[in-house]
Parts: C-alpha cells; structure tokens; sequence
C-alpha cells in the first residue's frame, strides 16, 4: 500500500497467501507425508540447550539442540518450529537467512532431512542485526485487538513490512513483541511517510474472511489528509490507476469499471493564508498509492508529498493519515500525530485547517 493499507504488489503482502503458506520448496502434497511431531515438543524441549535463552519465541543467542529420535527424519525447518513457537511460516523463513544453521558442524538449509541424534546450532550471521528486538519505536502502539483481528498505530517514518536482512527497521519486526503469544499476520501497508492503522489478522480463516470483505465492498478504510489549495464541495474520483511496474502511478484519463477503487473525498476545513484544506478521503480497497495519486491529478497534492507534489512544503513530514478501517466485526479509529489531544496542532498548517482538525479529532467525527 503504500498509502493505504490494502496494497498487494505482485501478490506478495503478508497474509495474501496465508491460507495455503508454505515453506520455499515444500508444496501442499509434500507436506503431508511430513509426520506431525508437535506431540513430541515436550522431549524436544528436554534436548535443547540454550545460551542466556528460555523458550525462545525467536533465535537471538546462540542455540543448541541434540535431535531426539522422535523427529529422525523431519526437514530442518519443521524441527526449528517446534523451537521457536513463536514464530510463523513466514517469519521462519527468516531464521535461514539471518542466521548460520549448521547440523553436525555444517551448514544446512530448511529441506535438510535430520537424523537422531545430530547436533544443531543456530547463530547470528556476522554483521546481521536483529531489527526490532530493540526499543518500541516512538509512537507506535496497539490500537485494538479482538479473538480474529487487531490493529496498529504506525508512527510516519516506519516501514510496515519487513524485507529481510539488511533492511530498514519495519512494524512486521515488532509484531511479535505487540502481540505477544499470537501469530499476527498484516493485512495490508502503509507507504514508510504515511501514518495511521495497520490491520493485522491472527489466523488464515481471519484472513480469508477479510479478504473476502473487501472483495464484497465491506471494509471501509478512512484517511484524513492536508492538501494543496482549496476544495468547495465533496466528489468523488473513478480515475483508473496504472501500477504496473511503476515507482510512480500513473492516473489515467478514463474512469474504472471497479467501484472498489474510487476515491471519495469531503473537505473539512480550509485556511485562506496556507491555501490549505483539511480532507477526509474514503476508499473501499484501493490499489498503490490512490489516494496521493488521485489527489494529485484532481490539483490538489498532500502537503509534503515528495512523489506528487513539494516535499519542501510539508517540513519533512507527509500529512496523511489512516484514521479509521471497519469491517465486519471490527473497527478502530486513529488521530493524526499532527493534532493535541487536547486539541490544535502541533504544526503551523493556518488556523482554519487547525480549528477542523480540532472539530473532527475533539468531537470524534473522523468517519462520515
């Protein structure tokens, strides 16, 4: 998403193919001849031993293992799950790549079949550093969590989705520690510079069950957003994107058949020395960067939006906001960093943007 939180970029946001997830290399039928070994976890727990470790929800210290006879046989990741509990397919997937996993002094990768009695090991890549075993970053807190779905508050600045070693600090990274005990799964992103909610899903069935929502017109994802000059009335843009392959999506000058990706904005406030307005933007499930894109083409970019408009204008900070998603059976709600709780902003943005903000934020009128 980068603008909004239901982005799916070549199929591959987490929990877009959670329901059938599997391990690289190991399809469905494979794994069914895998016997399950969870019974075992008690005796596997018995062989472990741990540095400065006790059970571990995900490697950090370097850890140890005998493989029991119970789990002769097994693939090396399957065996690294029982481990760490605490961790998901996916996130597994990562153990192999920031860590060295060495069986009887080798190194091995998840396919490797264990035998009894073998000597595992799993230590920290020289140079790798774990993000998100640190501080919570400022600003981003849970917002809501339910029996199927939660919530984040994602500060400006803070990528959503992890991309592997090397890479920049992301809130996927400390979804464990948000929700500890649980499996949460991101039902969409945010671009880096936008701020506001991040849905997760904590089981494939709440997944499917979101994605299913949104495809019958049933999830209903809020933004508020500071833009360039002045807007009378309310409208509401069909303009088809173009996201193929591009940094930059391109509106193009045909409407879309698809109403799930229209653009419904209403202006709230606006300040005649900023030239500024204060907007509410609706979409239902949206596509890459909608809503700075389709803003942008109707003249009236973000404030500091660097892609389509001035970033020098926005002080280092893009004025858009995810502040509300509902679906069946879930809602949260988010104000945007730029207000008080106590009401004004925080930011010089003219006092007919602020008195609105104030209006919608104090009087809790974010939706329509």
């Amino acid at each position: 998403m980068p603008d909004n939180p239901d982005r799916r970029p070549w199929g591959d946001v987490p929990g877009d193919a959670v329901p059938g997830d599997a391990v690289p290399g190991e399809s469905g039928p494979n794994r069914t001849d895998i016997p399950d070994v969870s019974n075992q976890m008690d005796e596997m727990g018995e062989m472990v031993e741990m540095d400065e470790m006790n059970a571990p929800d995900a490697p950090g210290a370097p850890v140890s293992l005998t493989i029991p006879s119970a789990a002769a046989g097994q693939r090396l990741d399957r065996v690294l799950g029982l481990v760490f509990p605490g961790l998901g397919l996916r996130r597994l997937r990562r153990v192999f790549a920031e860590n060295e996993v060495t069986v009887d002094g080798r190194a091995r990768q998840a396919a490797f079949r264990v035998r009894a009695g073998a000597e595992v090991r799993v230590r920290l890549r020289p140079g790798v550093v774990r993000p998100g075993t640190g501080a919570v970053p400022a600003g981003l807190a849970v917002l809501a969590q339910g029996a199927d779905y939660g919530a984040v508050d994602k500060p400006g600045g803070l990528a959503t989705a992890s991309i592997g070693p090397g890479g920049q600090e992301s809130l996927e990274d400390h979804l464990g520690g948000l929700f500890p005990g649980r499996e949460p799964v991101l039902l969409g992103r945010l671009d880096t510079a936008t701020s506001g909610i991040v849905a997760v899903a904590f089981s494939p069935e709440a997944v499917r069950q979101f994605r299913l929502a949104e495809d019958r017109g049933e999830a209903e994802k809020t933004y508020l957003a500071v833009v360039q000059g002045r807007i009378e009335a309310p409208f509401t843009t069909a303009r088809e994107l173009d996201t193929a392959h591009r940094v930059k999506t391109r509106v193009r000058d045909r409407d879309t058949d698809d109403p799930l990706r229209r653009t419904a904005v209403t202006p709230l406030g606006h300040d005649p020395g900023t030239g500024l307005t204060l907007v509410r933007a609706v979409i239902a499930k949206g596509a890459r960067h909608q809503i700075r894109a389709h803003l942008a083409a109707m003249g009236h970019p973000i404030l500091g939006d660097a892609l389509y408009g001035n970033a020098s204008e926005g002080g280092g900070r893009l004025f858009l906001h995810h502040a509300r998603i509902i679906f069946p059976g879930f809602t949260a709600v988010s104000n945007p960093p730029w207000s008080r709780p106590g009401g004004g902003s925080v930011l010089g943005i003219g006092p007919g943007v602020e008195q609105a903000l104030d209006d919608v934020v104090l009087a809790n009128e974010i939706g329509s």
